[in-house]
Formats: C-alpha cells, sequence, structure tokens
C-alpha cells in the first residue's frame, strides 16, 4: 500500500505539470524516477494486449501495461487535473504576471535537471542544446494556431498534446496553448464536459499507442543527444511563458517587453515565484531520488 501511495503521489505531481503550460509529465516523471516504467507500461498498451483485453483476458492485459503501477498513477494524475484546473484558470485570467512567473521558473529549473540527469555526459553533446533551444525559439516565437471548434479538432488536439505529456521536455498543456485549446480543456475540466474530454482522451490513447514505442526506441538508440535537445526545447520556449507581455500595435497579437516597460509590472512578486518554481521542483528531483519507485 506504501508504495501505491507513493506512486499515486508521483501521479498528483505529474498531473500538476500537466495541467500547467510549462514542465511536462514525463519530466516529472524522469525526475522522480519511474520515466523508464511509465515508456514500459505506456508501450504495453498495443494491438496484442488490446487483443487479449477483448478475448477476455483481463489478467493479461493487465500484466502486459503493469497495472498495478498505471492504476494508481492515473487515479493521481486525474486528482491533479480534477483540484487544479478552477484554479489555474482562474489564476490566468485574473493573475497574469504571477502565474506566468511561476511557470517560468518551472520550465527554468526542469531544463537545467533534465540535463543534470544526463548519464555518462560528452562535451560534444552539448551541441544539441542548440537545435533545441532555435526550435524551441521558432515554437515559442509563434502565434496561437487556432483549431477549428470541432470534435475531429480535439481529438487530434489529445493526440498532439499527449505526445509532449510524455516526453521529458515541452509540455502537453504547452502544445494546448499553441492550438488555442487550452482554455477549452480547462473549461471541460472544470465543468466535466465528458463530451469532450471522452474525445480527447480518446485521441491521447491513440497518440499514445502510435507514439510510444517510436519514443521508446529513439530513448534506447540516442538517449542522450535526445535529452540535449529537449532541454534546449524547453530554453528557447521560455519566449512563449515570458510574463511581461504588451499589444503591439495592430492590437492582434502580443509581444515581450521588459518589465520597467510594462505598467504594474508586479517584479518582486514575479522574481518570487520565479524562484519559488525553481525551488519547488529541485525539491521534487531530490524527493524523487530519494524515494525511487
Amino acid at each position: 500500500m506504501k508504495n501505491k501511495l507513493l506512486i499515486a503521489t508521483k501521479g498528483v505531481a505529474m498531473g500538476a505539470a500537466d495541467v500547467v503550460p510549462g514542465v511536462s509529465g514525463g519530466t516529472i516523471a524522469l525526475l522522480t524516477g519511474i520515466y523508464p516504467r511509465l515508456i514500459n507500461a505506456i508501450t504495453g498498451l498495443n494491438l496484442k494486449s488490446i487483443k487479449s483485453l477483448l478475448k477476455g483476458d483481463i489478467k493479461g492485459f493487465w500484466q502486459a501495461i503493469d497495472g498495478s503501477f498505471v492504476l494508481p498513477l492515473l487515479l493521481g494524475i486525474a486528482l491533479a487535473f480534477a483540484l487544479l484546473a478552477h484554479p489555474i484558470k482562474y489564476a490566468i485570467s485574473n493573475l497574469p504576471i504571477p502565474t506566468w512567473s511561476f511557470f517560468f521558473g518551472l520550465i527554468i529549473a526542469a531544463a537545467i535537471l533534465i540535463v543534470q540527469h544526463i548519464p555518462n555526459k560528452k562535451l560534444a553533446q552539448y551541441f544539441w542544446l542548440i537545435p533545441g533551444i532555435a526550435v524551441g525559439l521558432w515554437v515559442g516565437s509563434m502565434a496561437s494556431i487556432p483549431f477549428p471548434n470541432s470534435q475531429v479538432a480535439i481529438f487530434l488536439a489529445g493526440m498532439l498534446a499527449i505526445c509532449a505529456m510524455i516526453l521529458p521536455g515541452i509540455s502537453g498543456s504547452f502544445i494546448l496553448v499553441l492550438l488555442d485549446m487550452y482554455e477549452t480543456l480547462l473549461t471541460a475540466v472544470k465543468d466535466l464536459q465528458f463530451n469532450v474530454l471522452l474525445i480527447f482522451i480518446a485521441g491521447a490513447v491513440i497518440g499514445l499507442v502510435l507514439f510510444s514505442r517510436i519514443l521508446k526506441w529513439v530513448l534506447a538508440k540516442f538517449y542522450n543527444i535526445t535529452l540535449f535537445f529537449l532541454s534546449g526545447l524547453m530554453i528557447g520556449s521560455l519566449i512563449k511563458v515570458w510574463p511581461w507581455k504588451a499589444n503591439q500595435d495592430d492590437l492582434q497579437s502580443l509581444i515581450n517587453v521588459w518589465p520597467n516597460n510594462f505598467p504594474d509590472a508586479q517584479t518582486p512578486l514575479a522574481i518570487s515565484l520565479i524562484v519559488i518554481a525553481i525551488v519547488l521542483v529541485f525539491s521534487i528531483d531530490y524527493l524523487g531520488r530519494k524515494y525511487s519507485t
């Protein structure tokens, strides 16, 4: 039971990370020492295990997906989503600078820790930070890409977001921000709009089945390079969550500005929350290493 509670607690941390456009749940899984087991469990959800389930072999399916690990983890993730969706939606709408400052700190800390967790690092591998940063800057500088408000769009958003959620790097929520669907999904969670949630979950499941095996192969072949690239990606994407933004002259988009050029910049509070977020992520890393599962 103690082990299950520990897994569920890590699930809560993953869910909390995934519900904000900052650190991904995959990053938390990496920092808390459960990432390899998570990937193995996800790749266990394949056509073979699904056929076993359809034939009534529940025990075989349960073992294939490491159900004793997945169930408490999913319960923890679901609990975090249920508890945090409303407060985060409120905070983004009413306290944008403190909220985005906190997210900014989360990303900084996670990018540093991902590099720290790379085993047997070689100097040449640090080069892969550069293309990661370049892609992160490119993605982060993009304006939102509005998806049409349709069931197909929600399904595709689920497929894309889950891919980012299980990567130790850019978050699924950040992808939803780019797709202009973040608020839609937060509202769906807060108001229990099951017609939206079930379509999103269906897309996520399909995305997991298709993407997890590719991810497992890439990490097996290019683990260090991949993590350096993803860390750079997070650093570059910081421009998207920069707390101080102002309208351009055309009033159609926002640009980053320095705090001294922003009315009511709340700079001391913002800096404090960045520091608190960094301390929080490093604390999660410490506790994850101390109580590894």
